[in-house]
Formats: C-alpha cells, structure tokens, sequence
C-alpha cells in the first residue's frame, strides 16, 4: 500500500507540475505561435498528452484567472443570473448612479423639450432613468468570468468561486444537468474569453473595416494587410472555416491623449451585421479538465462564430462579463447602444496591449480614450455568420466576393 500511495504521489507531482509549466505559457517567447483549430465532428474534442499547442488557447484563458482578491464566492456562485435576479435588493436605486448623459444634457439645454425638467433632476428624472434601466434587468444576464468555468469528461459544468489558486479548485463546484456550451442569451454563461497573445507588424497606416477574406488562405488578403495573417492564425477558430469568408479589421492611427481611437460608449454588436444571423452559431465550450481545477487540459476550448479582438494599447478597450438579450425589442438602439444598462454589468475588463479575446456579437464594450498619446493598432477579425455588410462603411477586397447569403447595405447606416 505504501508503494501504491507513492507511485501515486509522484505521479500526481509530475502532473501538478506539468500543469504549472503549461499555466506559464502566457510568459513564453513562443507565445505567437498559431493557435489549434478544432473539427466540430469531433464533439468531445479530448485528447490525451502534453501537446501544449493543442491547449494553448484553453491556457490563456485559465491563466487569466481573476485574483483571490477579486473573487467574491457568494457572488460567483450566483452566475450565471438575470441582473434583476443579481441585484434584487438593490434594483429600485439603478438609474440614478448610470443616469442618462443626454437627458442629464437636456435639462440644461433651453431649446430642448427636456428642458421643462431642470431642477427636478433628484425627483422626475431620477424616476424615468430608474424605469428604463429596471426595465431592461430582466433581459440583461451577468455571466462567469471564463477563467473560472471548466467541464469534466462526463460533461458536468465547473465553477471555481475561489478561483484556482492553491487548494481553490478543490472548492470548486460541479454543476450537473446544465448546458456545457454557453449558446444565446438564454443558455449563455459567457460573455468573453481570453485565447492568446498577438504580436502586431510594424503599424503602416492601414485602416480597413470589415474587409472580406478567406480562412486559412493568406493570398486571399491584400497584399499590405498579409502581414496580418499571423494574428489571424493566432485566434482559435474552427477548422471547419477554412475555406469560409470572414471579415477583418485593422485600424492602425495616431491617437491624442483622452481620445479614444473607436466607438466610445458602451454597445454590443448586434444588430448590425448580425441582425439576421442565428444566434446558435455563436457559443464558447470550455476544454475538458481534471476536475481538480489543476490546470490540468485534456482538450482544447471550442470558439465557435463571435468576434476576436486585441490592441496594440492597454488599457483603450473595456469588456463586461455580461450578456444582453438582442431579441428584446428596444433593449439596444440600431447601433447597439446600451449605455443605459451600465449600473446593471457590473465592473469591466480592461485589456492589455496584445491581449487576444474572444467575445459574442452580445457582450457589452467599448474603446476608452487613451491615458498617453501614441500610436494604436486595432485589430479584429468576424467570424463568417454575418447577415449584413455596410457597402458605405466597410472596406471592399478585390480578391474575395461576398457571399451571396449576405445583404450589402448601401448609404450612410448612421443617418437617421
């Protein structure tokens, strides 16, 4: 027995330690290499070994842990929830903190039918902002950081309340008879996900949006914009998109100080180019795990559809573990405009300078001004499941065609 509980010992000690050399992989020189591509007819997407490549992206998104200090275990055991169901002790007060900025504006401006409310900031418009917000609680869902999800082989749900340092995972809890896929709104349980590291080429003043191009073929980008077939390799799509079109991204510009180089304002990207797309061919599957919460990968995490996203800039783009119900009528404006639920999310994510994520087509961002003035490159690449294409907008490839499942949309998409 005695030999039995050694071998088992050192076993478990080479394995913890293997898992700690694979959580150190965001701190590795060869960090840019691309990311693996699961097959979707491969459901379980196991595989034994140590093949860290396999696992990268399912390690950056574990290495992103939240601290202990972060954590609050009555709280993460709450997740996913409703924001009404979240804060049902303090939903009268929602509102006022988040007030609106333009009816805040209005009151102060006399050519404005607002105007009429000056003075009663404190009493009327307190109560118009708290219906509005309260209004929307219940189609708004806070969802689990990603790091602290997992799945074990007979597809039970982990949830780390304590996060996964030390003897946390042990306190882990194993959720049975749940979605292992967060899907949609009403089975999502994650908003977003770190996958990676990207290393950007050197900036050239490029700046397309939503340029067509074809998955796995670098010829199929314009020639100034292949240096940009790295970062594209690098996101964790699925290999069954190769070959499919998909739409990117590159912003690179001088950018002041206290201006933001994007949309400012809190907004998810639906509708949009998404306004038509169905909604279960956007879902994240966390990779199979020892349900130790070692760190420990059997599998690789499953990115299916949604949006991957990164900087060259920290701390110039902000994301919420949150969702926002897109099928409720009014709930965002024809932009994706939400800035009204913002005391409902919660507090955000603040991304680093290469920091790759991926997020859904529902999951409230936004760019934020820059803390020094400097050059910013923004890169994003969409996945193939779009529905519209702003032909005003966007940027045209001579090489790739549109599909022709896609509505092109001509004029000005911001005129009213």
């Amino acid at each position: 027995v005695w030999i039995s509980v050694c071998v088992f010992s050192s076993r478990t000690i080479v394995a913890i330690h293997k898992a700690l050399k694979v959580t150190k992989i965001m701190d590795d020189e060869n960090n840019d290499a691309p990311a693996f591509h699961p097959r979707r007819e491969d459901p379980s997407h196991h595989r034994s070994g140590w093949d860290v490549d396999y696992r990268k992206a399912s390690t950056f998104r574990v290495a992103g842990h939240p601290s202990v200090d972060e954590i609050d275990p009555d709280k993460i055991r709450m997740l996913p929830a409703l924001a009404e169901d979240y804060y049902s002790n303090e939903i009268e007060i929602f509102g006022w903190e988040g007030i609106l900025k333009a009816v805040l504006s209005g009151t102060r401006d006399k050519q404005s039918p607002l105007s009429k409310l000056r003075e009663h900031e404190t009493t009327i418009v307190r109560e118009i902002c708290s219906y509005i917000a309260n209004q929307g609680a219940s189609h708004v869902k806070l969802t689990i950081p990603a790091a602290l999800v997992g799945q074990c082989h007979d597809r039970t749900r982990l949830r780390f309340n304590y996060g996964r340092l030390n003897d946390a995972g042990f306190r882990r809890d194993l959720i049975d008879d749940v979605n292992i896929t967060s899907n949609g709104f009403d089975d999502g349980f994650v908003a977003f996900s770190r996958c990676g590291r990207v290393v950007f080429p050197p900036p050239a003043n490029r700046n397309v949006n939503m340029l067509p191009f074809i998955f796995g073929r670098k010829e199929s980008l314009p020639d100034d914009l292949q240096c940009y077939h790295t970062l594209i390799e690098q996101c964790p799509y699925m290999r069954d998109e190769v070959g499919k079109v998909g739409y990117l991204t590159v912003h690179e510009s001088y950018v002041d100080a206290t201006k933001a180089q994007r949309r400012e304002g809190l907004h998810i990207e639906s509708p949009g180019v998404f306004q038509d797309a169905p909604q279960d061919q956007t879902s994240f599957r966390p990779a199979v795990e020892h349900p130790w919460g070692m760190g420990m990968m059997f599998g690789t995490d499953r990115y299916e559809g949604g949006i991957f996203m990164a900087s060259s800039v920290s701390n110039t783009s902000e994301v919420w573990d949150a969702l926002v119900d897109k099928n409720y009528p009014g709930i965002v404006d024809k932009h994706g405009g939400c800035e009204y639920l913002r005391p409902l999310i919660g507090k955000g994510t603040k991304l680093q300078a290469g920091e790759l994520i991926w997020m859904t087509d529902c999951t409230p961002h936004e760019a934020l001004p820059q803390e020094t003035s400097g050059y910013r490159q923004f890169f994003r690449v969409v996945s193939p499941y779009v529905s519209h294409w702003y032909a005003d907008h966007n940027t045209s490839n001579p090489k790739v065609d549109l599909p022709k499942s896609v509505k092109i949309v001509k004029g000005n998409k911001f005129a009213k």
